[in-house]
């Protein structure tokens, strides 16, 4: 596909004018950062500590009730979800589509670093604890080289998912929250073959850049906790 597209740019059949000279793209640019940023910082903040407390005490329900957003489909939910949000005042906002992409990314992260600590050696925190460490020196010095794999697999899901949701995002956002997947949504179901193609091409280019700066962030932040020891 990537040959294909420069093959493409060079002959000038694909072109971005289409969605450079959308009025939205800025806003839609802005507010797809803001969204997949901040879900990717609360899916790495509570994955790791919930996924550690499940594996910890394994328990049926638990795992059940984590796994409920994936159980029951969000697309059946959403009705119900967007008379909550009127409920509580947050209809049609950012903070509403945030939540409904937490609920679609977060129990997998959780199942992924879940599954992670089960493989890890229980005795770590009694070890730590035995040589004076704290509970932030386990998590910092120990544990994090040792969920960096799964960090990166969180992160790229995370992305993954969260950069292609357009129905949720448009029916709880209510059109007011423009994202990239819903500017690019129109241009994908377009009848002219270069428009679709230069639209997954920014799509895919869009979740590539988002996993490579994140690989990025967590090997340079690995090798700084790493010096240390």
């Amino acid at each position: 596909m990537f040959f294909y597209s420069v093959w493409l740019f060079i002959t000038g059949k694909m072109t971005f004018a289409f969605i450079l000279q959308d009025p939205s793209i800025v806003q839609a640019i802005t507010y797809t950062l803001m969204i997949t940023s901040i879900t990717i910082v609360l899916n790495i903040s509570i994955g790791p500590l919930t996924g550690w407390h499940l594996a910890s005490k394994v328990s049926l329900w638990k795992d059940v009730f984590v796994l409920l957003p994936l159980i029951l489909p969000v697309i059946a939910s959403m009705g119900g979800l967007q008379l909550a949000l009127l409920w509580i005042g947050i209809p049609d906002q950012l903070i509403g589509v945030l939540y409904i992409h937490l609920m679609v990314t977060i129990p997998f992260s959780i199942q992924i670093f879940k599954n992670r600590f089960l493989e890890l050696d229980k005795e770590i925190p009694s070890l730590v604890k035995l040589f004076n460490g704290s509970k932030k020196t386990m998590w910092i010095f120990v544990y994090f080289p040792l969920l960096s794999g799964s960090l990166y697999t969180s992160l790229l899901l995370t992305t993954v998912i969260s950069l292609s949701q357009y129905a949720i995002t448009a029916f709880i956002g209510g059109g007011l929250i423009p994202t990239i997947t819903t500017l690019l949504f129109p241009y994908l179901t377009s009848s002219n073959f270069y428009i679709v193609h230069t639209s997954v091409f920014l799509l895919i280019t869009m979740i590539g850049l988002f996993a490579f700066l994140m690989k990025a962030i967590i090997s340079l932040s690995k090798k700084v906790v790493t010096s240390f020891l």
